[in-house]
């Protein structure tokens, strides 16, 4: 059967908008992991002003630690894949019959899926920095940062102080800061204080495994 003009540009839509929802929740697992992330570190997003693409790579690491989820899934397409036809008879019913049923389930499914991820990124997030804890964070690189100038602050003067001697490693960068944490001894508490420096502050980096 040859689909009409009509029939075409429907399954175009229904194409773009799974894809636009698929996409979307791509990015929802990769903004979660981030967050969490860095919520161990009580670094919030909107200070890292990360770039979006960033969310692909943090979505890969929360797929990687829950790739188990492939198996209800794999499970549940085969399942759809043997009653499409039933399913597709009792969907036209439930239209007919009670339309605002398939817009109800739809949303409580949207939002079960999204309320996973949540829980997916928060759970690989969570265990990935416990990781890292419990190596003492080698696995980031190691820096030693020579300032511009000494600060006026005493406070300031003594950290600054530490900076070239390496014993602070790279946590994220961009364009304009460096963001670096010391690891703490061993049997210290979990949180990990964060520095900020901006990079006009910076005369040179030296970077090491």
């Amino acid at each position: 059967m040859i689909p009409t003009p009509r029939s075409a540009v429907s399954l175009l839509f229904r194409l773009i908008a799974v894809s636009a929802g698929v996409i979307g929740l791509v990015f929802f697992v990769g903004w979660a992991y981030a967050y969490h992330y860095f919520a161990h570190f009580d670094v919030g997003l909107m200070a890292l002003q990360l770039p979006a693409v960033t969310f692909l790579g943090f979505a890969f690491w929360a797929f990687q630690a829950a790739w188990w989820l492939l198996i209800p899934y794999a499970l549940g397409a085969l399942a759809l894949a043997i009653y499409e036809p039933r399913l597709r008879i009792a969907l036209r019913r439930v239209r007919a019959e009670r339309p605002w049923s398939l817009l109800q389930l739809g949303a409580v499914v949207a939002l079960a899926a999204f309320l996973l991820a949540w829980w997916i990124a928060g759970l690989g997030a969570t265990r990935f920095f416990e990781r890292q804890q419990a190596d003492r964070f080698r696995d980031l690189p190691r820096v030693s940062v020579w300032p511009v100038a000494m600060p006026e602050d005493e406070a300031l003067r003594a950290l600054y102080a530490e900076l070239p001697t390496g014993v602070y490693r790279v946590l994220l960068e961009d364009r304009e800061r460096l963001f670096l944490i010391e690891p703490p001894p061993d049997g210290q508490p979990a949180r990990v204080a964060v520095i900020e420096l901006p990079w006009r502050e910076v005369r040179s980096v030296r970077v090491a495994p």
